[in-house]
């Protein structure tokens, strides 16, 4: 799988996946650990804003915070594609195909694309 770089100024253009409005929480641990919100969610990444500072190139394990769902989705490795001030960018690399099926599931109900 050929990894694209997301540093360029639109993202988007970049995307394999289409990503999704949201925003609820999720914490995240590995290489750093902490808490922040999710305010976009796609199959292949999401955006998160965090008080705590993470490296570009870290891995993640991260659990998703969906109020409308009683367990966290759970993302075994994730890796950080870039940080802008409290702001970071994950690209999903490891799902259980449970896990995966149940995203896809919910995703299908979102209508609000992120720019």
């Amino acid at each position: 799988m050929k990894r694209i770089p997301l540093e360029s100024t639109d993202m988007t253009e970049q995307r394999q996946h289409v990503r999704y409005q949201v925003e609820f929480p999720a914490t995240f641990a590995g290489d750093h650990a902490g808490i922040g919100i999710v305010y976009n969610l796609g199959m292949g990444g999401c955006k998160v804003v965090s008080d705590f500072a993470v490296q570009s190139g870290a891995l993640l394990a991260v659990h998703l915070r969906i109020p409308e769902q009683t367990l966290a989705f759970t993302i075994r490795a994730a890796t950080v594609q870039w940080t802008l001030d409290l702001e970071f960018g994950l690209e999903v690399l490891e799902m259980q195909e449970l896990e995966r099926a149940r995203l896809e599931k919910f995703l299908a109900t979102q209508v609000n694309i992120a720019a």
